[in-house]
């Protein structure tokens, strides 16, 4: 018998997750990469030949994705085959209080928990929902492993050294520049803190040239990735993530283990991540005010022309530690 992961794609903020799986003898299917043949029906993927699939692999427990055709496919041969199926659902509290992305995702929560045996969610408070209806929920918070990616930190010192703007703090937003990311507000909140740090907007999007308008002393760095974004990790001192909407927002967790604090909204599922006073501060995204507010307090814990080197894991979670976890809750399914 083997264990299944199917998944849409290979999402990076799930790289680690496949990774962990796999090292345990998973099998990792990602079908628009056409790892499995699928079709398509009112543009949403069904997956083709189920029963030779199920019947080639004999699984013993399948991860599905969350509220989908492919989910609703699999629950069909559940019983028969004999496997436990479980969703990954990436639910913040603030999706299941109505503020979904979508109509199916709504309709969906309602459908698929009673037909699943498991339901993996990010967040302790999505845990403690699901389970208070459907009796159901695991937690495995969207985080890397620190095993990996502290090292990658370490290295990349030396061009962290060569980015840094200056002596000032470094307070910085990680995304992409749309709407949903609210930062206008964040424009405006550091506004009162200009003369004590310097705002650094990594990420692009339709908004930028607006952005850039109302923020002419920001520094705006463009999307980065691999090295040039770990090194930037590593000089940023506040993070801010003032999101109104956001299932999860993985960059919260990645600046939290370089050893940056945080400011995020509380529609974020990372607020979760976030021990109030101790690594930063959950706000009202639109409460531009206490935005000023909490970053300024942070920034009375961080000196001047602080050394560039490696700094301490803030994150409240070890990615080791929460697979395990993971493996022997469906285990014990």
């Amino acid at each position: 018998m083997s264990n299944l992961y199917i998944s849409n794609g290979p999402a990076p903020y799930r790289t680690d997750l496949c990774l962990a799986l796999s090292e345990t003898g998973c099998k990792v299917f990602h079908y628009e990469n056409g790892d499995l043949p699928v079709r398509k029906w009112a543009g949403k993927a069904l997956l083709k030949q189920v029963p030779s699939l199920l019947k080639r692999e004999m699984p013993d427990w399948i991860i599905a994705p969350e509220y989908s055709p492919i989910t609703l496919q699999l629950a069909m041969h559940r019983r028969k085959a004999g496997f436990r199926l479980l969703v990954l659902c990436d639910d913040s509290i603030g999706m299941i209080q109505g503020n979904d992305y979508s109509i199916s995702h709504r309709v969906g929560r309602k459908i698929v928990p009673p037909l699943v045996d498991g339901i993996i969610l990010s967040t302790p408070v999505a845990v403690d929902w699901y389970r208070a209806r459907f009796g159901k929920g695991i937690l495995m918070p969207i985080i890397a492993d620190e095993r990996r990616v502290r090292p990658e930190l370490e290295r990349v010192l030396p061009l962290s050294e060569r980015l840094r703007p200056g002596e000032k703090p470094v307070v910085a937003f990680v995304g992409r520049l749309v709407g949903l990311k609210n930062i206008p507000t964040l424009i405006r909140a550091f506004e009162p803190l200009k003369d004590r740090a310097q705002l650094v907007i990594i990420g692009d999007g339709p908004l930028r040239d607006a952005l850039e308008a109302i923020a002419p002393d920001a520094l705006f760095t463009g999307q980065l990735s691999g090295d040039e974004l770990l090194a930037w990790y590593n000089l940023i001192d506040i993070l801010v993530l003032p999101s109104t909407q956001e299932a999860y927002g993985a960059v919260t967790g990645e600046a939290l283990m370089a050893g940056a604090k945080v400011v995020v909204s509380r529609k974020a599922g990372s607020a979760d991540l976030v021990r109030e006073g101790e690594n930063g501060s959950v706000v009202d995204p639109m409460d531009a005010a206490a935005v000023t507010d909490r970053i300024g307090r942070l920034l009375d814990t961080v000196p001047s022309g602080r050394p560039v080197a490696l700094r301490e894991n803030l994150l409240p979670y070890r990615f080791e530690s929460c697979i395990r976890n993971l493996l022997e809750e469906i285990n014990a399914l």
